[in-house]
């Protein structure tokens, strides 16, 4: 019986076990997929950033490759054209090999689509526009018109306007949009549209500037539209920037857009339009025109690249957070799993199998029992029954220890202590020898006991005995103890007593026995009893007390008996 409960405890156990484990795989498994959530969140933000910045610089390339372009249109003679041309071809190829480059990054990243984009729609314009730049620049200089150079131009612009578009299908089906670094996506599409912005300024007025010749209107209104909005991307930029961004580093690299590009660079162009509005003389080449804003242009674009480097970091750094985060959130699933069936297993094996084991041999011990109390057959079948069962026990042992320690230490004759009961109470006192300083020890001896005995007999003198016990017990203490310590002689031992005390009670017992008589009926004769008491209290141990008392029984002895001595 007890078997089978144990093994249903231990099933009660293990399903207990079973529920504590699926409850934290409860807690901990959507902990994990959260922050590996936010991992994989933060990494696809750093790859989403890293193809913009690859469509951006692409971007960035073919608006660039506008300016030798330009200059190869605007060339005035063989040698210059030559240079020119080959300035344009060594640049064509990095735009070439720099396609290549975000193709294979953007399928890397999943953007399928602006692969496909990239592809066909700018491969293709570029290629119409590098058509057109190549056959003004094979036209003789007798059939140039500026017409045509704006046609080349903005076939250019065509190029540019396929890849801005593929970098805005990429911002727009970015998977990360939702985290702290997309607000950076913005800031790298105006950052692109500052830079176009800027090269369009001057290709908007440069057929003119090149043959010479009045700005037409459209022209005119492009231009001035382009610096118009130059200044409104200019002004967005540093508003959209986070505030936590705007370090050192950014503030003058923004500085230097302003200064060069803003400040310096379209006060150029506007003076052109001016001399072209004034029927004036241009100040400046087309060749001239593009060679004075290269450098104004590559402000816009050392922040863009800025900008890119400081949201990878952002990105980096996040990834890395999330990264720990979940590394860390694994781990401490881990560890409290493995604590919990660490701590199961011990329980189990460390506390439970010695309960059960303990609970079967309390079990076993219980049935040794001395009296039966309830029925054998009721079977206890917890822990706490089986030791409430083995208390019973252990108190019916106690019961009879005491009984049989009692009748030990009891005179038999007289049913005070004996001297056996003294011994126990000196070594317990002995532990404490303080107390010796507080317990008084009264001596009494009964008068002229030998002449009892000798007179009428051991049975009188039991008697005698007797009667001097019972006026003891009547007049002192429950808590005080009585000891026959000699055949006529009784210790009474009290505690926390003084001397005057000790000789109040020693005097009452005194005056108790000593109006006592004893009738013995087969001589119907009385018997006067006395006794004589030697008090002392106080001493450093029990021999020295003992001794104390003694000798005030003896001085009490030499004073003519029945009387007590201190």
């Amino acid at each position: 019986m007890y078997k089978l409960r144990s093994r249903h405890i231990a099933q009660r156990l293990l399903l207990s076990m079973i529920i504590i484990i699926f409850s934290l795989l409860f807690l901990s498994v959507p902990l994990i997929i959260s922050s590996y959530q936010n991992y994989q969140k933060a990494d696809r933000a750093l790859i989403e950033i890293s193809a913009l910045r690859a469509v951006a610089d692409l971007a960035n390339q073919v608006s660039r490759e506008r300016a030798p372009a330009n200059k190869v249109m605007s060339s005035s003679s063989t040698d210059e054209l030559a240079e020119n041309l080959q300035e344009l071809h060594a640049h064509r190829k990095e735009v070439d090999l720099q396609t290549e480059q975000t193709l294979h990054i953007l399928q890397a990243a999943g953007f399928s689509a602006q692969v496909q984009g990239l592809s066909s729609n700018l491969k293709l314009s570029l290629h119409h526009g590098r058509q057109a730049v190549d056959a003004y620049a094979a036209l003789p200089q007798s059939e140039r018109t500026s017409k045509q150079l704006d046609h080349a131009i903005n076939q250019m612009f065509m190029a540019w306007d396929s890849c801005h578009e593929i970098l805005k299908n990429v911002l727009l089906q970015s998977e990360a949009k939702s985290t702290s670094v997309s607000e950076y996506y913005t800031l790298i599409l105006i950052l692109a549209d500052l830079r176009d912005q800027a090269g369009r300024i001057v290709s908007n007025i440069m057929p003119s500037i090149t043959f010479v010749e009045k700005i037409p209107e459209d022209n005119l209104a492009r231009s001035l539209q382009t610096q118009h909005q130059a200044y409104y991307l200019w002004d967005l930029v540093n508003t959209l920037q986070p505030e936590q961004a705007k370090t050192p580093e950014y503030l003058a690299l923004h500085q230097q857009v302003k200064a060069k590009f803003l400040d310096q660079g379209i006060p150029i162009v506007t003076r052109l339009i001016n001399e072209s509005m004034h029927s004036q003389a241009y100040s400046l080449t087309g060749t001239q025109l593009t060679e004075a804003m290269v450098d104004k242009l590559v402000t816009v674009v050392n922040l863009q690249n800025y900008i890119f480097d400081y949201s990878v970091s952002v990105a980096q750094k996040q990834k890395n957070q999330a990264q720990q985060q979940f590394i860390l959130t694994l781990l401490v699933a881990i560890i409290c799993l493995v604590t919990a069936c660490f701590t199961m297993i011990y329980a189990r094996n460390g506390v439970f199998k010695p309960l059960l084991k303990a609970k079967n041999t309390i079990l076993r011990l219980a049935q040794h029992k001395i009296t039966d109390y309830e029925d054998s057959s009721a079977d206890p079948i917890t822990l706490l029954e089986a030791i409430k069962k083995l208390k019973r026990v252990l108190q019916q042992r106690d019961a009879l220890e005491f009984q049989l320690r009692n009748i030990a230490n009891t005179d038999t004759l007289t049913g005070v202590s004996n001297r056996l009961a003294l011994d126990e109470y000196i070594k317990y006192v002995e532990k404490k020898p303080e107390k010796f300083a507080q317990t008084a020890l009264i001596i009494f001896d009964i008068d002229d006991f030998k002449h009892v005995n000798d007179t009428f007999g051991h049975i009188i003198g039991d008697e005698v005995i007797r009667l001097v016990a019972e006026k003891l017990q009547v007049n002192v203490r429950n808590s005080d103890l009585i000891i026959r310590y000699g055949g006529d002689e009784f210790l009474v031992l009290i505690e926390q007593a003084d001397f005057d005390d000790a000789w109040v009670v020693a005097n009452k017992i005194l005056k108790e026995i000593g109006n006592s008589e004893l009738y013995i009926a087969e001589l119907n004769q009385n018997i006067q009893i006395s006794v004589s008491a030697g008090v002392a209290v106080g001493a450093a141990s029990w021999m020295a007390l003992l001794e104390k008392a003694d000798k005030s029984l003896f001085q009490a002895k030499e004073n003519g008996k029945n009387k007590v001595a201190g």
